[in-house]
């Protein structure tokens, strides 16, 4: 009779329990070593275009509560940059140095297995095309097919192996993701040929015309012959491009007075005329500032295929392309490049 009431007491206690609802937000924490003084953790959604950035104390300690609207991929940044999978009911603790992030970093706590397999996947993705993107674009196409395979292959495995610890929507999103990736390079490898063939070095450059000059009047493409001519495409919604905006000005103060031109191409609308005016004047712009006649469709642009900004183009003396996707100011291969001229 004993037995018969504790099991009773038992089934009443158990059944009292509450089963505890997920959490409608991800709690962040960890610490960061060799942190810098007021710099935050910032976690940007590349979809969204929202971010949000979480406080870290002097001594390298974060810790936060945040509400997402749904999983979703992140770029998170501190002086570098990690890819970070975050969903509400998630615990993750992130531990780095900052002097080395991308060595140093470990997840743990509940989202460490997604945050895992992500760092695999960038690992993977590194190693397949190595150091100079454009050099694995150009190999030839069964070379192209074979590391394409390899990836794809050592990707499914990994993720089969370690999908008995990830989230369904996780392994779902991975395998959607390596589809599109995959079509993405596919599609990279065409145009890349194309680009070879239609704007390679030597060729005539498109051709643009009576573009709106800040400084008055109208400007053609022709008007600079004589000079080799540094083209950079931008609008004043783009942030990269107004990353590159003190670099620019650096370049162009090191060659100013040389055989040299360097022109911005905005491609902001027309009826925003006066917001890029506004920019120019706000950040001390240099240089030749045009604005496009039609936007991303003037014949310019598109003759250059033009998908993404910032671009900068190289051009010789005699309007034929040197480098038709230069680097950027930011980077020091463009000096290199531009050293080698008889400026």
């Amino acid at each position: 009779m004993k037995n018969v009431f504790l099991i009773a007491l038992l089934v009443v206690l158990l059944s009292c329990q509450k089963v505890m609802p997920p959490k409608d937000y991800v709690v962040l924490h960890g610490k960061i070593e060799n942190p810098t003084e007021g710099l935050g953790l910032r976690f940007y959604n590349p979809t969204t275009r929202k971010s949000f950035t979480i406080k870290v104390e002097a001594n390298g300690v974060f810790r936060d509560t945040i509400k997402l609207e749904k999983a979703a991929y992140y770029n998170a940044v501190y002086g570098n940059v990690f890819g970070a999978y975050l969903a509400n009911d998630m615990d993750l603790e992130i531990n780095f140095d900052a002097k080395s992030l991308s060595k140093t970093i470990v997840f743990k706590g509940k989202g460490e297995h997604e945050n895992t397999f992500l760092r695999f996947r960038a690992k993977l993705e590194g190693g397949l095309m190595g150091a100079d993107y454009k050099a694995f674009l150009n190999v030839e196409k069964p070379n192209f097919d074979s590391k394409m395979k390899k990836f794809s292959d050592e990707f499914k495995t990994e993720l089969d192996q370690k999908k008995s610890t990830l989230e369904t929507d996780f392994v779902t999103a991975q395998l959607v993701y390596l589809e599109e990736f995959n079509k993405g390079m596919a599609i990279n490898f065409v145009e890349e040929k194309r680009n070879n063939s239609e704007l390679g070095a030597g060729k005539q450059s498109p051709d643009f015309k009576n573009y709106i000059n800040h400084d008055g009047g109208k400007t053609s493409l022709s008007d600079f012959r004589g000079s080799y001519v540094f083209i950079d495409v931008w609008a004043t919604w783009c942030g990269p491009c107004k990353y590159e905006f003190p670099f620019i000005g650096k370049v162009e103060k090191m060659y100013h007075g040389k055989n040299i031109k360097f022109v911005s191409i905005s491609i902001d609308r027309l009826k925003d005329e006066q917001k890029w005016r506004d920019m120019i004047k706000k950040e001390g712009l240099v240089g030749i500032q045009l604005l496009a006649d039609k936007e991303i469709n003037s014949s310019f642009i598109a003759g250059y295929y033009i998908q993404a900004i910032p671009r900068f183009i190289i051009l010789d003396k005699e309007g034929k392309i040197i480098n038709s996707d230069s680097p950027r100011p930011s980077e020091p291969e463009l000096l290199d490049i531009l050293n080698s001229f008889d400026l």
